[in-house]
Formats: structure tokens, sequence, C-alpha cells
């Protein structure tokens, strides 16, 4: 046994170590082949070389990629490697911007449309997605990331750089110090990669440590824990984090998460949790969601998590007084982001969704018209098509950041007058303009000369504090109404009307005595309004259970026409019939996990 025991882990420390050298499996085996001499080997131990090499390149919940047993020793001189190890978690955090194929997730939602049609997104609008191919599949990558922290939490647990204690004091205190709250990262990656996972398929597999090769059995024999113990897990890793993480970043380390971003993505994960998708009348499948009555107990965990995020306004956390500079500002200017994404000076983003009239542009993500009706006036009535007023001038006296988000025809945009009309620089017959008769503004910055390679920083804001205002104003609602503030100091009403009042966009309150179900209504297009492009409609109407009448909606766009008189005429027109089934609200698990686990991991109904 003992025997069996050692050539196992000996054929595996050789495995590992000629993997990291080679890149395909043909050289693989032949470089086994030549090292262990496998021609004077027993059958049994090719076999289990073979089968363990399979194994190993193809599953994701153990690591292939750790050739060497690594010491202490080994780890504590060598702090760029601690440093690097901590990178290698957030390198699998979601990339936000042109996420899919150099397309913007938005284009999946009745936000928008991708201008071209073979790029990968347009599978999600035909529903041509399945277990077998998902353009969205992110279980591998996740699982990586989890791998990864649980490696930096094991490889860092009896560090204590010893060595510097006496001979560097300073270096000492700063090893000791920047790995502690390394560790402490690991937990908040854990959760948020978790949760990621959780949005998508449902209920996964918990692996709550770094396996390896030689832990099959315990690989082979997972499935996928409830939905309910998943959430709980989130928010234990969440709760760890918080008490530890700094509240303030420091000047050095700006784009790593706090505890506010701790706090944030627990709040996130329990308002996600008391949402329809997940609590079903009759469901008794818990990786789906929750099986038992108890809602209203976790409408209430929802707002309390959010609170504990309000809390830190306005001494950690502001609403930015620009909404449109909110998202061209670092975190170190602008506190309203809790936490986000850093990518530097680049232009990548400007020239996949400029105007094809700009000098490297290519338009990309087109703005529906679907979320440009969604904007109210500038008194807070509805806009209307049917009204003439409306319609002669569609973008006159409307919501502040419809032209703080969206580029329509006849604005300025990199300083010239847009021209998205029949003939118009910006609009048909020219190939690759806008299929919906708008463009891109959020996020981009404008004055970029593409043709000089002109840079700008960008990032990707993943918890900002105006959403968890509306992340409040939703609970509370659902728990006590929307004038009820339940011995929590703000009301729903209250919450939503802070973000709503902000400097630059200042639309009028939300009234007095709405219903709970008139709020809830405008509490969904408010959400859609401000936080647009970023990442949240998506998932929102599927968490709301409306996604069959909204990512299953028609796009539409509009026809501009300049009279020769010029005036403009707007006329909107359906520009695509979508596909969405229920089976969509859910992904599939990916089908080779499914086969890889014997089927101990089930797949997702209807798939």
């Amino acid at each position: 046994m003992w025997g069996l025991m050692f050539s196992f882990s000996y054929m595996n420390r050789i495995l590992m170590h000629i993997m990291s050298r080679y890149n395909n499996r043909e050289m693989l085996f032949s470089s086994i082949k030549e090292k262990l001499k496998l021609e004077r080997m027993k059958n049994i131990k090719y076999s289990i070389l073979i089968i363990l090499l399979a194994f190993a390149s193809s599953c994701n919940f153990v690591d292939p990629e750790e050739f060497t047993i690594r010491s202490e020793d080994q780890i504590a001189g060598n702090w760029d490697y601690i440093r690097s190890l901590h990178m290698t978690p957030y390198s699998f955090m979601p990339k936000g911007y042109n996420t899919i194929s150099n397309s913007w997730l938005a284009s999946a939602s009745d936000e928008a449309e991708e201008v071209d049609e073979n790029k990968s997104i347009q599978r999600f609008n035909v529903g041509n997605w399945n277990q077998y191919s998902n353009p969205d599949d992110r279980w591998e990558d996740m699982y990586k990331g989890i791998r990864a922290a649980h490696d930096f939490i094991r490889l860092t647990d009896t560090i204590t750089w010893k060595s510097y204690r006496l001979s560097d004091p300073s270096k000492y205190s700063d090893r000791v110090y920047y790995t502690k709250m390394y560790r402490k990262e690991m937990f908040f990656l854990r959760a948020f990669f978790y949760f990621e996972l959780i949005k998508r398929y449902g209920g996964v597999p918990l692996v709550t440590k770094k396996l390896d090769v030689q832990d099959l059995d315990d690989v082979k024999s997972l499935q996928r824990d409830s939905f309910s113990d998943c959430v709980d897990y989130i928010v234990n890793q969440c709760d760890t984090a918080a008490r530890y993480l700094l509240t303030t970043q420091n000047s050095s380390d700006y784009g790593v998460p706090t505890k506010g971003a701790a706090l944030a993505l627990k709040a996130r994960t329990l308002l996600y949790a008391a949402s329809d998708l997940y609590n079903k009348s009759g469901n008794t499948d818990p990786t789906l969601g929750y099986t038992d009555d108890n809602r209203s107990e976790r409408w209430l965990k929802a707002a309390e998590a959010c609170k504990e995020v309000l809390d830190m306004s306005p001494g950690v956390y502001t609403l930015n007084g620009s909404y449109s500079d909110l998202f061209l500002l670092g975190s170190a200017f602008n506190k309203e982001v809790i936490f986000e994404r850093r990518y530097g000076f680049r232009n990548s983003f400007e020239t996949l969704n400029y105007s094809v009239g700009f000098n490297g542009g290519k338009t990309g993500t087109c703005p529906s018209q679907n979320l440009i009706d969604a904007y109210e006036m500038s008194d807070g009535s509805a806009f209307d098509w049917s009204n003439p007023t409306h319609s002669e001038n569609p973008y006159l006296n409307r919501d502040p950041r419809l032209a703080m988000t969206i580029v329509t025809n006849n604005s300025t945009f990199n300083s010239r007058t847009m021209e998205m009309w029949n003939g118009g620089l910006d609009g048909p017959p020219i190939d690759h303009v806008t299929k919906t008769g708008y463009y891109l503004k959020k996020h981009l910055v404008e004055n970029l000369d593409l043709s000089k390679d002109q840079t700008a920083f960008h990032q990707w804001i993943f918890f900002r504090l105006a959403e968890f205002y509306l992340n409040y104003a939703e609970a509370m609602n659902e728990v006590y109404g929307p004038d009820d503030n339940g011995g929590m100091e703000l009301t729903a009403r209250e919450a939503v009307n802070i973000v709503r009042s902000r400097s630059g966009v200042n639309m009028p309150e939300f009234p007095l005595g709405m219903t709970q179900s008139n709020f809830r209504e405008r509490l969904r297009n408010e959400r859609r309004v401000e936080l647009a492009f970023e990442d949240h409609r998506y998932w929102d109407v599927r968490r709301w259970g409306i996604a069959s009448s909204t990512l299953g909606a028609d796009i539409k766009g509009v026809n501009v026409t300049k009279g020769s008189d010029g005036v403009m005429s707007y006329e909107p027109f359906t520009l695509e019939s979508r596909t969405y089934s229920s089976k969509m609200d859910f992904y599939p698990i990916p089908e080779k996990e499914v086969l890889k686990s014997d089927g101990n991991i089930t797949q997702n109904p209807g798939w």
C-alpha cells in the first residue's frame, strides 16, 4: 500500500514537472516515455500515468500547474513570487468591457444590439447556445480563480518571514503586513467567483480547499451544493473579509478589495437570493433556489446588508458630483466607486465603439430604442411616441442621463455633430454604421484621436454606491413598502430619490403614497436607466422572472430622415426578433463537467 502511494506521488511529481515544459500532448507522451523508460515499466503504472494525464489536463477542480512542492524557505526567499501568486486569482476576474469576443453583454439584453452579425454574442439572441457551447461559459475560469485563491492561502499559511526579522526589520514588517492582507483578499475573491457561478448556474459544487491530482476520488464524487448553501458560503467569506480588509485603499493599492467591497458583494448576493428566480412557489430542486417559505426574512437580510454599505457614506463613499465623469475617473478621484477593475491607458474600447464616421472607429454596441424609451421626460412623466411633442424631437427635455449615456442624432460627440440620418457621416448607407440609430457614450472617452493612437485611463466598476441605494430600495419595498423605514432610517422611496436628485441629474422625486407594485415597476425602470451598460440588466430581468418578455422581446431602432428644409424626422422600427425560453434563466452546466463527474454534477432543467 505504501509503495503504491509512493509511486503515485512520485509519478504525479514527474507528470507535473513535464507538463510545465511541454505544450502539447504528443511531446508530453514522448518525454514521459524517455524520462521514465515506460517500455520497461509495468502496464499498470503506464495506465495510471495515462489516466492521471488525461484527467489532470481537463479537470478544473484540481491543479495540474502545481509542478513542485514548495517549502517555506523557497517561498520566504522570493517575495516577487508571493506577489505574483497573489495576482493570479485577479486574472480570472470578469472583464466587463468587451467581455464576449469584443462584445458587451448588453448586446444580449434589450439594452443594445451588436453591429457585427457574426459575433458570438448574437448566439444568445437567436437561442443558438447550449451545454456544449456557451459564449458566456465562466465555469472553468471561475473555478481556476477559486483554486488560485485556495492555493495562495495554503502556501502562505505558515509563513513567518523569520529570516527578515533581525536582518531587515522594516522589510519584515512589510512582508508580514502584506501577506496577511493578501490572504484576506482571497476570502473576498473566493466569494466573488462563487457569486459569478451561482448567478449563472444556480447551486454549484462548493470546493473549499485546493484539490490536487491525488484527490481524484474527491473530485469524481463532487456534487452540486444547494443554492442556499452557496449563498451562505459567499456571505461567510464576505463577513470574514470585511472584518480584516482595509476600510480605504492605500495610494499604492487602488483596485484591491476593501471592507466596502466585501460588504457590497454580500449585499448584492443577498438581494439576488431574495429575488423571484430563486424563490419560486413549489420549487423542490435546492440547486435552483429555496424550497422554504422564508422569503420575507431574505428580503430583510438583503436590506440590512445594503444598509451596511450605505452606512459607509458619507465617511468613505459619496455619490459622484458628475454622472458622466463617474466612469472616466480612477477610484483615487472618485468616492462613489467601491470596487473596480483597472485597465490603465488604452483605446480599444473607443476603437470598438466609436462611429465609423471617426477615423479608426468600428462601431460595435448600438443602444436600442427599447432603452432610450425607458428614459423619462425631465418632469418625471413617461416618454410617448404617440405624443407629437415627444416624437418631433425625441431627445428634448429628457432625463439628463440619456445624453450622458447614449449618442443621439444631432448631439455633439468628439467635437462634432453626429449625423445618424440617412446619408449622414454616421448613418446609412455607410457600411458598419449603427443598426439602431444610436451609439454608445457611457464609459467612452470621447476626445481621443484614434488615428494618432491616443489612449486614456479606463476602469470597469463592479460596485458603486448608487447601486446600493437602489438595492436597498428594492429590498425595503418588498418588506415594508415604499414609505415605511422599518426602523432603518431610510425608506425605499427616500433611498431611490437620493440617486435621482444627485448633482447633474436632478430628476423629480418619487412621490409619497405609491403602491408597492407601482413603486416596484418604477424602481426597476430606475435601475435600467441608472445602471445601463454596467452588466446589470441582463441579470436583473432574469432574477425578476421577466426575461422572457424582455430578453425575448423585439429589439427596436429608429430611422432618422433629414428633410430638404433640414428638419429631422424620427420613425421607430423593429430591428430584430429574439428568442428566449424559460430554461435559459439558468445557464447549462458544461456537458464536459457533467461527464467528468460520472453524472454526479446534475444538468440544469431543459438542457
